[in-house]
């Protein structure tokens, strides 16, 4: 059984935040314009979500890492397509998304030249409830609310395959593996008859408390966002070993080599930081590096 969950209306002041955003970077813009050249004593423009995103740049500044380099964070409001933002210079770089995500944006904007230039954490996918405490209480007839995003909806059928809720059939570690093609549709076993409900990700977190709804699958840093500790709140969470859904900072092709870029995805990369995301996290953002 599969429905469509009904989009909750956004506040009115999340839209006029967002509304003022885009116009305001339009009028403005970045500080490379939309052919990619770049002013390197201007700040570096970074869109990013709050957690751990954000923080991690801002992190990376307190220790030191970006040298003489100034960063300009705008945290991630409301519906603004992030990538569009970016690939049209209006930002310099991004920090919000994995590969298999930039992978399908780019893929369904032809031209686009996106390109990741530093690979930094795991913010482990993870299996929530208010109404049950194990894997083994799931009843028969369950609601699971998913990510309604296409890799995202992969990565969160991929973890109840691992919580031995549902099979698939198709194979996780085929390097060929489309995971945008991946819906419920390939599930093939489904013993207690669960059904699924597809809701935009920073709404997961939130479904928790829709009676209607049985568990669901939240991404780290919303999950963070929402209060929730994923080392100890989660019923089951993505291993970070072999994982594809790393966050990375992106750019464009014509960015990739400004040197405060350049200095970024060093500072973001570096062991200094991975401490941090240890120490800070205790688990629920796993460093890639160190």
């Amino acid at each position: 059984m599969n429905r469509i969950y009904p989009m909750r209306l956004r506040n009115l002041l999340t839209a006029t935040l967002a509304a003022t955003l885009l116009t305001s970077m339009a009028a403005c813009g970045g500080s490379s314009s939309g052919d990619g050249s770049a002013d390197p004593s201007q700040p570096l423009k970074v869109m990013a979500d709050v957690i751990p995103h954000a923080e991690l740049i801002r992190e990376a500044e307190t220790l030191g890492l970006l040298g003489d380099v100034k960063v300009d964070v705008t945290e991630i409001s409301g519906d603004v397509d992030v990538n569009q933002l970016t690939e049209a210079g209006d930002m310099d770089a991004n920090f919000f998304q994995h590969v298999p995500y930039l992978n399908d944006w780019n893929a369904n904007h032809p031209g686009s030249d996106l390109v990741p230039v530093a690979t930094v954490h795991v913010e482990p996918l993870g299996l929530y409830s208010k109404k049950v405490t194990s894997l083994t209480d799931v009843p028969e007839n369950a609601v699971i609310a998913i990510p309604a995003d296409a890799t995202n909806q992969a990565r969160g059928l991929f973890l109840l395959e691992d919580a031995g809720l549902i099979k698939l059939n198709v194979d996780r570690n085929d390097p060929n593996l489309d995971y945008s093609q991946i819906t419920d549709a390939n599930v093939t076993e489904n013993p207690k008859n669960i059904s699924f409900v597809k809701i935009d990700r920073p709404q997961l977190a939130a479904s928790l408390d829709d009676p209607a709804v049985t568990l669901s699958i939240v991404n780290g840093n919303y999950a963070l966002e929402a209060g929730l500790v994923p080392a100890n709140d989660a019923l089951i969470l993505e291993s970070a070993e072999g994982n594809p859904y790393a966050n990375v900072l992106v750019t464009k092709e014509t960015m990739k080599d400004d040197p405060r870029v350049q200095k970024l995805a060093e500072a973001l990369e570096s062991p200094e930081l991975a401490k941090f995301i240890v120490d800070n996290y205790q688990g629920s953002v796993l460093p890639v590096n160190g």
